[in-house]
């Protein structure tokens, strides 16, 4: 199962408000290069729910050029949730029109004055024969996104002060 690490200088209240909040949310994504971002935040017994579909371009590899789209949609439910003193969120991605899904197990922890954000996720295709190649693809690009949009969160909120 892959995992993402990284610090941030902000306490957990801080990282937590601003990876739930719908308008950073829409500005990360967009900075990123995804489009028609929607947002749906639903805040109830004790969850925050948050489902965020949008359109990414993905650099296909030749193996899967033939059997996928370069441009896919992708809805993602993430379900946050207070965990003593830590933030976890259980997060659900499909990548619509395709036979595969990534789920993650997220936590946010306290770490010194600030904080640690630590992802694990678990890549699934149902394609005979390339399964095995198209789910290490998958895990890649969705590490360096990942990757990608925590470096944009850093940035952004460093430069909040």
């Amino acid at each position: 199962m892959p995992n993402f690490s990284i610090d941030y200088a902000q306490d957990i209240d801080t990282v937590y408000r601003f990876m739930t909040d719908p308008e950073q949310i829409k500005k990360r994504c967009e900075a990123l290069g995804e489009k028609n971002v929607r947002i749906k935040v639903d805040d109830a017994g004790g969850t925050k729910t948050i489902t965020l579909t949008r359109e990414i371009d993905s650099d296909l590899p030749a193996f899967a050029k033939k059997l996928f789209n370069s441009t896919n949609t992708i809805v993602e439910r993430l379900e946050w949730r207070d965990a003593g003193g830590k933030k976890t969120c259980k997060s659900h991605i499909d990548v619509l029109g395709t036979p595969g899904k990534i789920d993650s197990n997220i936590t946010i922890s306290p770490s010194g004055s600030g904080c640690t954000y630590d992802n694990q996720f678990e890549v699934t295709a149902k394609v005979p024969l390339i399964r095995k190649k198209l789910e290490e693809f998958v895990a890649k690009t969705t590490l360096d996104g990942i990757r990608d949009e925590h470096q944009y969160n850093q940035r952004t909120l460093n430069a909040a002060g």
